[in-house]
C-alpha cells in the first residue's frame, strides 16, 4: 500500500534527522540517561558558543549520539546483563571528565559543589580526592585545579558504577532464587499428583479424602499467604533509591517464592513429630502453614541486609 504518491520527474523528500532528545524513553533508567544527554547536549553547545574548541565539541557530542541507539526495547537476556544500561552510563560519565578540560577556572569553580555533592554519595566524607580542593590554591594553578577535578570525578565515577553492578548481581541472584523455589514448588504439586503411594502432607481428619496434590497446593497458598503479610511492611517502606534494578520488588517475589516452600518444611515437621503441636483439622493446618511461611523472613533476612547495605549511599537524607 502507498501512503503518499509521487510526482513525475520528482523524487520524495527525506525526512530531516532526528533532533537529539528525540528518542522516546521506555524505561525509567532510559528517562534519566535521556535527561542526561539533553542536559549534556546543551552544555555542550554553550561551550561551543563560548571559546571552547569546535572539533573537540563535535568530538564528543558524536560519543554521545552513539547513546542513542541503548534507549530503545531490549530484551531479556541485556535485562539481565545490563550491557546497554553500563554502555550508557559509562558514556556519560566519559564525556562529562572530558567536558572539563574545556571549562575555564571560574567555570569549575562554580561547578565544584554540584561534583562533590554528587561523589558524597559514593565515596567517603574523608576521601582525599573530595576534600583536596582550595579555592585560593586552586585558582592559582588552573592546570593543577583541572585535574584535581578530573580525578575527583573518574573516582566518583568508578565507585558508581562498581555500585550498581553489585546492585544488578544482587538483583539477578533474588531472581534466580525466586524462579527456583517457584519451580520447585510446581514440581512438588506436579509428582504428588503422579504419585499416590508417597505423601507428603497427612490430610486432616475433617478431610479424609481430599487428593495429597490439592492439599499440598492449598498449604502452598497458604504459605505466600502468611509470607506477603510478614513482607508487606518492608516491601512498603523499601526505598530503591532511583535504581533502575527494583530491588524492593526483587525482595518482596524473593518471600513470596520462599515462604511456599518454608511452609511446606514446616508442616512436614509438625506431621514428623519435630514440632510439639498437632493438626486434627484442615483450618488447622493452613494456620500453621500461614504462621510458618511469615517464618520466611528468617530464611530471606540475608537478602534484606545486603539490599539495605547497597542502598544506603543513595538513600540517606
Amino acid at each position: 500500500m502507498i501512503d503518499q504518491e509521487t510526482q513525475p520527474g520528482t523524487t520524495p523528500e527525506t525526512p530531516p534527522p532526528a533532533p537529539p532528545g528525540s528518542t522516546v524513553p521506555t524505561a525509567v533508567w532510559q528517562v534519566r540517561v535521556r535527561t542526561k544527554l539533553d542536559d549534556l547536549y546543551q552544555q555542550l553547545s554553550a561551550l561551543e558558543a563560548g571559546s571552547a574548541s569546535p572539533d573537540r565539541v563535535a568530538t564528543l557530542r558524536a560519543q554521545l549520539s552513539g547513546v542513542e541507539s541503548v534507549l530503545g526495547r531490549s530484551g531479556v537476556v541485556e535485562w539481565l546483563r545490563g550491557g546497554n544500561l553500563e554502555y550508557a552510563w559509562q558514556t556519560i560519565h566519559s564525556v562529562e571528565r572530558a567536558m572539563v578540560g574545556l571549562r575555564t577556572p571560574e567555570e569549575l569553580l562554580g561547578l565544584l559543589p554540584a561534583y562533590q555533592g554528587a561523589a558524597a554519595q559514593f565515596l567517603k566524607a574523608d576521601d582525599k580526592v573530595l576534600t583536596d580542593f582550595d579555592a585560593s590554591a586552586d585558582a592559582a594553578a588552573p592546570a593543577r585545579f583541572q585535574a584535581k577535578v578530573q580525578a575527583l570525578l573518574l573516582r566518583y565515577h568508578a565507585a558508581s558504577d562498581e555500585f550498581h553492578e553489585s546492585v544488578r548481581r544482587l538483583r539477578n541472584r533474588m531472581l534466580g532464587l525466586s524462579v527456583f523455589a517457584l519451580v520447585a514448588e510446581v514440581l512438588m504439586v506436579l509428582v504428588q499428583w503422579r504419585s499416590r503411594d508417597v505423601q507428603l502432607l497427612k490430610p486432616p481428619t475433617d478431610a479424609p479424602g481430599v487428593p495429597a496434590w490439592r492439599l499440598l497446593f492449598f498449604v502452598l497458598i497458604a504459605g505466600a499467604l502468611g509470607a506477603f503479610i510478614s513482607a508487606l511492611p518492608s516491601m512498603i517502606t523499601s526505598r530503591s533509591g532511583g535504581l533502575p534494578y527494583k530491588l524492593p520488588f526483587q525482595q518482596g517475589l524473593l518471600k513470596l517464592a520462599i515462604g511456599p516452600l518454608v511452609a511446606v518444611v514446616g508442616i512436614m515437621l509438625v506431621i514428623g513429630g519435630l514440632v510439639e503441636t498437632t493438626v486434627n483439622s484442615t483450618a488447622a493446618l493452613l494456620g500453621v502453614a500461614i504462621v510458618f511461611g511469615a517464618g520466611q523472613q528468617a530464611v530471606t533476612a540475608f537478602a534484606d541486609r545486603r539490599a539495605s547495605e547497597l542502598l544506603t549511599p543513595v538513600t540517606k537524607g
